[in-house]
């Protein structure tokens, strides 16, 4: 049915749609999940050269990606004083440090000397050093030591200070601009933290964290993501119980936007139609995340009267009740298992609910306009009563191998390989295009629209709010 939200010129698919999913929950959803923001941002075309050329990606960088907010890590991958990591970005490069108790900066990665880089990969340190000639910092920033200080009487150690970036953070993330005169970053990412604080993800930790890269502009890679009416093309195996073209959209400022999928209602773009029982294998049998975690150990055989949805929110409160010592009773199944993504501009997307959090960081590869990469986390909940874990390792999968290689990944890792198989072949053929123009859905590309027009702001000099 049509979406009572979305303006009448936005023609909807005739199927459920998902606040009517909302109404059939076993438990009562959170009120954000009914909060709509469905502007018509219109039908017209975009020029390709936003993905394909490479003079657009340079002025990109100081118009963008100098002036917005970007995850640069957790606060658990630098759990200890003295601990740090790199955020390397279109040529840029900071420390992320922890360098009080409670205390974190951003320091710019290079020498105030000669220009070398400080630091090179994650570690431990009470102080920065330069292996260039040993000048050194401490891990606040501040100058400490010149091995040649009588020779430069023109450097005050008062004013030889690393410059840093702005910081802030929210849900356990750090977050980083380069524009000093940005706007806060809860105003950035409102509604967010309002949407949020119910699943309190400053409790959770990096139970996975996998890297790839992909032959395409870092926009096509994040907007594989940003749709799910894809699937019956490049996911058939997933249609038997995943929502697409009936999907909800929401878009909430120029740097937020909404994509739900309900899991446990198939495809409307399928015409037949899957019993209840076949929607349940399919959620919960060989190859599902409960049917791994479980050992098998799990009957797929629905009770009488009892959807595929019903009974797998029910098996999820009481795996989740295990794994972290806190009753999950009175969870919506939506909290449960729907994908509940919130996407930030330019690069960010984390998953909302009370399962497996997921991240994903989409980040062009170096200065290349056509090479990017894909990290993928998954938060876990830490276990009431006990300490939190350390944040997994990143795992960075090599080019010639697939996602799948990943064993941590699971059943996600085939998924993300049918996606990377268009990845490259979008990039060609937008290069090849004869009309040099892309044609994006009214609805079913709102969080894509809503992010090319906020980069053609950004592009313009126009700061959005």
């Amino acid at each position: 049915m049509k979406d009572p939200a979305i303006p009448s010129t936005m023609a909807q698919i005739d199927a459920i749609n998902y606040q009517e999913i909302l109404d059939l929950d076993s438990c009562t959803p959170p009120a954000a999940l009914r909060e709509r923001s469905v502007p018509d941002l219109g039908t017209e075309p975009f020029s390709v050269d936003r993905y394909t050329d490479q003079d657009f990606f340079d002025r990109s960088i100081e118009r963008m990606w100098l002036k917005t907010w970007q995850m640069a890590c957790r606060e658990e991958e630098i759990p200890n004083v003295g601990d740090y990591i790199n955020y390397d970005i279109v040529g840029k490069s900071l420390i992320i440090v922890r360098s009080a108790p409670g205390e974190f900066k951003a320091l710019h990665n290079s020498c105030l000397h000669r220009g070398r880089k400080l630091v090179t990969e994650p570690g431990h340190a009470a102080s920065f050093r330069c292996p260039f000639h040993g000048f050194t910092w401490k891990r606040d920033g501040s100058f400490l030591r010149n091995p040649v200080a009588w020779d430069f009487p023109h450097c005050k150690p008062s004013e030889f200070g690393l410059p840093e970036a702005k910081l802030a953070r929210w849900g356990g993330f750090i977050f980083v601009n380069f524009d000093q005169d940005a706007a806060p970053l809860e105003q950035y990412l409102d509604p967010i933290p309002r949407h949020f604080a119910r699943w309190n993800l400053e409790n959770k930790y990096i139970a996975v964290h996998v890297k790839k890269a992909a032959k395409c502009n870092w926009s096509i890679t994040l907007e594989a993501f940003l749709e799910p009416y894809h699937s019956t093309a490049t996911h058939p195996q997933i249609i038997p119980f995943m929502a697409d073209a009936n999907a909800q959209f929401d878009v909430y400022s120029p740097h937020v936007t909404r994509h739900i999928g309900a899991r446990g209602f198939q495809s409307p773009q399928v015409a037949r139609e899957y019993t209840q029982q076949e929607i349940a294998e399919a959620l919960i049998g060989p190859g599902s995340r409960i049917y791994s975690v479980l050992g098998g150990n799990v009957d797929t055989r629905l009770p009488d009267g009892v959807s595929a949805r019903s009974y797998t929110a029910t098996l999820l409160r009481k795996l989740l009740a295990e794994e972290t010592g806190i009753d999950h009773s009175e969870v919506s199944d939506t909290e449960l298992f729907d994908d509940l993504m919130y996407i930030v501009f330019p690069n960010f997307c984390v998953f909302g609910g009370f399962g497996k959090n997921f991240v994903f960081r989409f980040l062009p590869r170096g200065k290349k306009h056509d090479e990017s990469t894909m990290e993928v986390y998954f938060l876990k909940t830490v276990p009431k009563g006990q300490d939190r874990p350390s944040a997994a390792k990143m795992n960075e999968v090599p080019d010639d191998q697939p996602w799948g290689s990943a064993a941590e990944l699971g059943n996600l890792g085939p998924v993300l390989d049918q996606d990377w198989d268009n990845l490259p072949q979008t990039q060609e053929g937008l290069e090849a295009s004869e009309t040099g123009v892309v044609n994006y859905g009214h609805y079913l590309d709102l969080p894509i629209r809503r992010h090319q027009l906020t980069l053609d702001a950004y592009m313009r000099g126009d700061m959005p709010g």
